[in-house]
Formats: structure tokens, C-alpha cells, sequence
């Protein structure tokens, strides 16, 4: 006894298949904006006086992010990553880290931190020239990060 399976034609075929795809993409885009989206930057803040010009070295680190899904964001902490592949950060003993925010759809908030005090951080561990992360968590613990560069 012979069996023959009968799949039924090619147009079939492709047509389900192009369903199943519009549905699919269809509550893909109907739930992206229900996740959290923000972008990170960060920039460095200089010293400047008359006799000497600008500082070498920046005195601040200041972490902007904005928030651009249409979820509002609690922020709880903004810190650096001692590495881009070991998790662990730095924590400040004033609490600086800590943030206790909640940003709205569209708003920016800027965080500064001592760039003295994550060098010497750095330093006391013996890690120079370092390339990392700077970031925010939220309350569910999402990171949103951006690359900075730690000089000796």
C-alpha cells in the first residue's frame, strides 16, 4: 500500500504564511510602545580660568536620558559599570548614585557625577584607560546605557 500525503498547492502555502507574518507584525507594533525607551549621552564638564586656560582633565561627568517610549520611567539609580564585562558599578558613599525619579514621556533629566571620585575608584583598582558604561536603572531593574571613557 502506497501513502501520499497531499500538502495542497504553493499559492495555499504562501498565502498562510503572509497571514501569519501581517499578524505577527501587527502586535509587534501594536505593543512596542507599551515597553520603556529612553536614550543615554554623557558629557564631560571642563574647569576654565584666564591664566591657565582649560583644565586637562574634566571635573564633571554629566548622564542626560530621555525618556522616548510613552510609559513614564522611575528612575532609581544613575552609576558606573566597572567594566563593560563584570556587572558590578560604583556606588558613592554620599548616595550620589541614588536617583528617586520618575520621568515622564518626552523629558530629559541630567545627572552629574565627581569624575575625581570614579578616577580614583578606577585607580584604587588598578584599572586605567578604561573604556565602560554609564547608567540609569529603573525600578524594575532595566539598565539604559552609554559608553564613556575613564582616563588615568
Amino acid at each position: 500500500m502506497k501513502v501520499v500525503y497531499d500538502l495542497g498547492n504553493i499559492a495555499d502555502w504562501v498565502s498562510a504564511i503572509g497571514t501569519v507574518s501581517a499578524v505577527i507584525v501587527a502586535l509587534y507594533l501594536a505593543n512596542r510602545d507599551k515597553k520603556p525607551r529612553a536614550k543615554v549621552s554623557s558629557n564631560y564638564s571642563y574647569a576654565f580660568n584666564q591664566i591657565d586656560g582649560i583644565s586637562p582633565e574634566p571635573i564633571n561627568i554629566t548622564i542626560d536620558i530621555v525618556n522616548q517610549g510613552t510609559m513614564p520611567i522611575y528612575l532609581s539609580e544613575c552609576t558606573i559599570q566597572l567594566s563593560k564585562w563584570n556587572t558590578d558599578r560604583l556606588s558613592f558613599r554620599d548616595g550620589h548614585h541614588n536617583v528617586k525619579k520618575l520621568l515622564n514621556p518626552g523629558e530629559l533629566y541630567e545627572h552629574t557625577l565627581d569624575y575625581q571620585q570614579i578616577k580614583s575608584a578606577f585607580a584604587n583598582r588598578n584599572m586605567h584607560n578604561k573604556v565602560t558604561y554609564a547608567y540609569f536603572k529603573d525600578g524594575s531593574g532595566k539598565k539604559y546605557k552609554t559608553k564613556i571613557r575613564i582616563l588615568s
